[in-house]
């Protein structure tokens, strides 16, 4: 008994040795995102996406850079700016964008993986946002036009109303504590302290998943092939890490988590996560979480689904392997 109350000390102590080393990395992507999200400054770039045609895909890739929102987030609101006339090229641009990249993320990766991961990873998400609008744009003509992409008509209305008939797609945000606040009073402090404080949990509840995954893993699991996946050099590291991470919930910041758990430094101490290896678990990953799958499938024609898919995995790999072979260091 005795040991095992050692042993799990031990854990304890590493996570949060490991979680204050990334702690002031998440409270200033938090910080940038409750600033972003009180004065609604993606909200406003988001109502230009209907109004510029093909350079909309620019836009809604730059919003997806920026927006504080998750995937699971992102596809309702994808959703609704589908049926409010926005082509289907930008917003599969902005569904591909979003979960890869955020003020926190970009914040967080820096933190625990060095700032040149934190610019790839900006750079793997703008640039497969771009080539998955693009993509999409050319196949218009294709049956992936707006009027065929869903398996059933949606029905009117506001998916904020608490009465909206699907589910999937209803919105739970007037029921956020940042919400109340701005409905009691127009006090943007107020608002921006409880934006905050949502964020905090939030992000802070997907950075802990990846550290107390990867806590127990090296603590009971033979972690040799796990090391040797992330800083393998060859092919297969990457085709094995982004399709294996095609089933998982595996948002940015976990995925980071994880990565940086296996190899924590000392500070400023640099990371040995492969070029290839690492961008397929970091893009990979995020970009195909699973409850974001099942809706769209539910939602979409299989087409659009294995459309998706196709531009994510094929997206991936194409990063992957062009990283893996430049004459460059990270």
């Amino acid at each position: 008994m005795e040991s095992f109350f050692s042993g799990a000390l031990n854990l304890m102590h590493k996570l949060w040795g490991e979680f204050l080393y990334i702690l002031p990395y998440l409270a200033f992507g938090v910080f940038l995102e409750a600033i972003i999200r009180t004065f609604k400054w993606h909200v406003k770039i988001r109502k230009a996406l209907t109004r510029f045609g093909p350079l909309s895909i620019l836009f809604a890739t730059l919003l997806g850079t920026v927006s504080p929102l998750c995937a699971c987030a992102t596809l309702p609101l994808v959703i609704s700016l589908l049926l409010a006339g926005i082509p289907l090229a930008p917003a599969i641009a902005l569904l591909v964008t979003s979960p890869l990249m955020s003020p926190a993320a970009f914040s967080m990766v820096s933190g625990m993986l060095g700032l040149s991961w934190a610019y790839t990873v900006l750079f793997c998400a703008v640039f497969l946002g771009l080539f998955a609008g693009y993509l999409t744009h050319f196949l218009h003509r294709y049956g992936f036009s707006e009027d065929l992409i869903f398996r059933q008509k949606l029905p009117a209305g506001d998916f904020h109303d608490p009465d909206y008939p699907v589910e999937e797609l209803r919105c739970e945000c007037g029921k956020q504590l940042s919400h109340k606040v701005a409905r009691c009073t127009h006090n943007k402090f107020l608002v921006f302290c409880a934006k905050f404080w949502e964020g905090s949990i939030k992000i802070g509840k997907f950075a802990l998943i990846g550290l107390v995954i990867e806590v127990v893993v090296t603590a009971f699991v033979p972690n040799g092939w796990i090391i040797n996946l992330l800083s393998g050099e060859g092919i297969w590291p990457i085709l094995t890490l982004t399709f294996a991470t095609i089933p998982l919930h595996l948002p940015q910041v976990t995925a980071a988590s994880m990565v940086f758990g296996f190899f924590l430094p000392d500070p400023g101490q640099a990371i040995p996560l492969a070029k290839g290896p690492g961008i397929a678990m970091l893009i990979g990953g995020p970009v195909t979480a699973l409850p974001v799958m099942g809706v769209f499938y539910s939602m979409f024609h299989k087409r659009v689904v294995l459309l998706y898919l196709a531009l994510c995995v094929c997206g991936t790999l194409l990063l992957a392997f062009t990283f893996r072979f430049l004459p460059i260091a990270l």
